[in-house]
């Protein structure tokens, strides 16, 4: 569901901003342990919506029974299945995405009962952390690099030692537990009609010209703000763990990231949840520009939609990297670490380039897909989120309460009145 803040509601908001740190530090007190649900106070695990998959020799399981003859045909239902999965991956990576690699898998492993299940990063931690003695999950990955982080910072990952995992760049894994698996641009898409029409008005000839930084935005929205009003849509950072990241990344990255906030609020922009959300809306004609998607969905959704264009800033682009790591009570962990040690094989990592837009961070995978292509592309302004302590910091209750306060005051602060002469 879309939220655009109206001006109506502007007082109203702003006392209830007043009232979220009172609110993170009265919960940090409650528990020592932080779990996706309180650490994001407008995050709702029961609505969270999630796709699955079963597989069997590549092929897609029905749902319909689960006779013993069910279970050789691959008729049987997901409900009373869930026991007998041989891998069973719980992730926050939409299934189209992935749905190529796991087949691929399957094929190589014809015996092997796999299920794949997808859902929000944040519902992911939540679910886990409700029993993670009894984890059905057998690889956790996320785009929520900080919650990964902080899970096996604590003690819920596996140590591995397969020859490939421990051949894995140092700054790509965190010690022989959490696995950087994909290399994913942060991007902006906007509609091609709304570029050339901002085109018009500023007498550009190529409308690509209209948008190609983060400056450019924020240029967008203070000499376009009526046009855009209501135009613009991005994460939510109080209810998304990913955009919450981006956020903070953001912030260290450009002086001018406040400012840009500021502007995105008096331009009455939309908050959403999540990178879908963002690509419906400007499919649908809803808003012209969006701004911090995730880079693979994006490109995926354009291809069908040739009304888009994706935009990679040139000044700076942060790159995301999915973490995994096995649980230390999966209920099978040799095939959860087998399933990550073939991705992040040299042969794993060419599927990858080649049948999805995840992005191989294999140093000898070369060519389009690939970081190492990104990088000649783009060079100086790639700017991949380290995993290190660092991730931590921006889970911090008081850190995060003080970051969530002032990026709801920068939004919800009043554009300038104009005094007329």
């Amino acid at each position: 569901m879309l939220v655009t803040r109206g001006r109506c509601a502007r007082s109203r908001t702003w006392r209830s901003s007043l009232l979220l740190p009172v609110l993170l530090l009265s919960s940090l007190l409650l528990t020592q342990v932080a779990s996706a649900a309180d650490t994001y106070p407008g995050f709702d695990p029961q609505s969270d919506e999630h796709q699955t998959l079963w597989l069997r020799n590549g092929q897609p399981l029905k749902r319909l029974d689960t006779t013993a003859d069910s279970m050789r045909d691959g008729t049987a239902t997901d409900a009373n299945m869930s026991h007998r999965a041989d891998l069973e991956i719980h992730a926050a990576l939409d299934l189209p995405e992935i749905r190529p690699l796991l087949v691929r898998y399957s094929r190589k492993h014809p015996d092997l009962l796999m299920h794949y299940v997808n859902r929000s990063a944040l519902s992911l931690e939540a679910t886990y952390l409700k029993a993670p003695l009894k984890t059905r999950a057998d690889l956790m990955i996320s785009s929520a690099m900080g919650l990964q982080y902080r899970l096996a910072n604590q003690g819920h990952a596996r140590a591995l030692d397969t020859p490939n995992l421990l051949a894995w760049p140092d700054n790509s894994r965190w010690r022989n537990e959490l696995y950087a698996m994909s290399f994913e641009p942060i991007v902006m898409v906007a509609r091609r009609d709304a570029m050339q029409r901002l085109a018009d008005l500023d007498g550009l000839r190529n409308p690509r010209d209209v948008l190609r930084s983060h400056r450019d935005l924020w240029h967008l929205l203070e000499t376009r703000r009526d046009v855009l009003r209501g135009r613009i849509i991005t994460y939510d950072p109080r209810a998304s763990g990913s955009g919450f990241t981006y956020a903070v990344s953001d912030a260290r990255q450009s002086p001018r990231y406040w400012t840009l906030v500021r502007a995105m609020g008096q331009a009455d922009a939309r908050l959403v949840n999540t990178t879908g959300a963002m690509l419906e809306a400007l499919a649908e004609g809803k808003v012209d520009i969006a701004y911090n998607l995730v880079g693979p969905y994006a490109v995926t959704f354009a291809r069908t939609h040739p009304e888009l264009e994706v935009i990679v800033p040139e000044d700076y682009v942060l790159i995301q990297r999915r973490l995994a790591f096995v649980p230390r009570q999966a209920p099978h962990p040799e095939a959860g670490e087998a399933f990550l040690d073939w991705w992040l094989s040299s042969e794993g990592q060419q599927r990858v380039a080649n049948e999805s837009e995840l992005g191989a961070l294999h140093p000898e995978v070369r060519g389009e897909g690939s970081a190492h292509d990104l990088r000649e592309r783009l060079g100086d302004a790639l700017r991949p989120i380290d995993i290190g302590p660092g991730l931590l910091a921006t889970l911090d209750r008081l850190k995060q309460a003080s970051f969530l306060s002032r990026w709801t005051l920068e939004f919800q602060a009043p554009p300038p009145v104009i005094q007329e002469k």
